[in-house]
């Protein structure tokens, strides 16, 4: 095709940024039960005219959606909402807890 398509999805993810990627330390984790690991990730949903984010934490090993937020922009308050409800969803508050961001930053709630 000669014609380049124009995108139609918006860019969220800044891979060329001052900040350290940390390392990945929950590939190599075996998930064998829900709630052992959470990981989180930020999606565009929105039109051009009217930027709307998701901002998802979901379960790794059931796939379930623990906690989200939507939000007009990138900030991190919508990322913290979003935590804060899954941490109020959670159900084995006794059991220690792997939260992945997208980034490779792991948080580890006991």
């Amino acid at each position: 095709m000669l014609i380049k398509p124009k995108r139609s999805y918006h860019i969220t993810t800044d891979s060329h940024h001052r900040f350290r990627k940390h390392k990945n330390i929950v590939s190599n984790i075996e998930i064998e039960e829900p709630e052992q690991i959470w990981v989180s990730d930020i999606t565009y949903v929105g039109t051009r005219a009217n930027p709307t984010y998701l901002a998802l934490i979901t379960d790794a090993y059931s796939k379930k959606i623990m906690g989200h937020n939507v939000s007009n922009s990138l900030a991190v308050d919508g990322s913290l909402q979003a935590l804060e409800m899954a941490l109020n969803n959670r159900s084995t508050k006794d059991k220690p807890l792997i939260h992945h961001s997208d980034r490779g930053l792991t948080i580890l709630f006991k």
